[in-house]
């Protein structure tokens, strides 16, 4: 958290100045900045959940874009009012963990504001009067976007804000700025920038933003196979803040239909196995048979908020036929052997054991893993 804080204080200045600092519930420094001049009000924050750290450091990637200068830079800050709490929850970021000091998810706390972090952001609302506001996120791995399954690598919704899902004027002009941003960008994120789970929920602040009028947008941070830093999540989301932002200071969002966004894939909840492997022979005294082994991450804590990509512990979750069963990966090794007996395979094993290849050759299951990785 001290380099983000310290990438902070570096933005600080030149293009951004200080418009306000807040205190987390233990006391640590919210920092609020400001840049541009423009008619068109944005309010961006990231990081409200400990736990997701690569929107705030997207968020400080478009930042320094901003503060480095250009014509789209120029184009933006001359156009949009811009209002940003890069890091919004440090208590969490410390502890690495969604929720608060307080034990509060901050993005349930809109209507009570119990958390001095939600009356901050509520304050710098109420500061801004903003148009347009974006809420940043990262999400799961296990999320996916297109048949085969691929892990989204962005996720973007203008959230409800009724029970009856109208679609207010502040909440078309949400859709519109991403259906913009999704086809601008589509050329490196084709088929995988989804539309995030459309469900109304009052105490948000995207969907109580909506409801005050402000065209709220969520973009949450995907994942990429082989990238386990998110380094390309984070700059596809860079560039869809920028994108975004030059959309809603242009005005040029209004070239895009709201069916647009709608066509998007749905962002999906995959619930199958991160490895399949089919076919491996066991043979020992009591007998020899062939069968599938399905793997996936597991969370090693009860924390059901916890991320389970947060972990590297692989664990074997089904042994038997999985002709059907979905996975990222599947590989086929008929004519290989598990090296051991039957008693050696079982579930819940973590997933570093061997396989023996026809010619001899041992393979641990630990490196298609590793080749694997997303």
């Amino acid at each position: 958290m001290n380099s983000v804080l310290k990438e902070i204080e570096k933005l600080t200045g030149k293009v951004f100045h200080e418009i306000m600092t807040g205190q987390s519930y233990e006391g640590r420094q919210i920092h609020v900045l400001r840049c541009g001049t423009g008619r068109t009000k944005v309010l961006a924050w990231s990081q409200m959940h400990g736990n997701e750290p690569t929107s705030t450091l997207a968020l400080l990637d478009a930042m320094q874009m901003l503060s480095d200068g250009g014509r789209e830079a120029e184009e933006i800050l001359s156009a949009v009012t811009l209002t940003v709490i890069p890091l919004l929850n440090p208590d969490g970021a410390t502890r690495y963990d969604r929720r608060n000091a307080q034990g509060i998810d901050i993005n349930r706390d809109a209507q009570s504001l119990t958390s001095p972090e939600a009356r901050l952001l509520m304050s710098a609302w109420e500061g801004a009067k903003p148009d347009f506001a974006l809420n940043l996120h990262d999400q799961e791995t296990r999320f996916t976007s297109i048949n085969p399954p691929v892990q989204s690598l962005l996720a973007m919704l203008a959230p409800e804000c009724s029970h009856d899902k109208r679609i207010t004027p502040a909440r078309e002009r949400a859709m519109k700025v991403i259906a913009g941003t999704a086809s601008r960008l589509s050329g490196i994120a084709s088929g995988r920038i989804a539309k995030y789970d459309d469900v109304y929920t009052p105490t948000a602040f995207g969907d109580t933003f909506m409801q005050l009028g402000t065209s709220s947008i969520l973009i949450e941070a995907g994942s990429e196979p082989g990238d386990p830093k998110r380094n390309k999540p984070r700059a596809a989301m860079s560039k869809a803040i920028v994108t975004a932002l030059s959309l809603m200071a242009s005005g040029s969002y209004e070239n895009y239909d709201v069916q647009e966004y709608e066509n998007l894939p749905l962002n999906r909840d995959f619930d199958g196995y991160v490895l399949i492997i089919k076919g491996v022979g066991i043979t020992d005294a009591c007998g020899s048979y062939k069968t599938d082994i399905g793997i996936s991450l597991v969370k090693p804590t009860c924390n059901p908020e916890d991320f389970a990509d947060d972990f590297d512990d692989f664990r074997v979750l089904n042994i038997g036929d999985l002709s059907g069963a979905k996975a990222i990966r599947t590989v086929d090794m008929q004519g290989h052997q598990l090296c051991g007996n039957h008693r050696d395979l079982y579930i819940g094993r973590k997933a570093d054991f061997a396989i023996s290849a026809p010619d001899g050759t041992a393979i641990n299951v630990s490196s298609l893993l590793k080749s694997n990785q997303h």
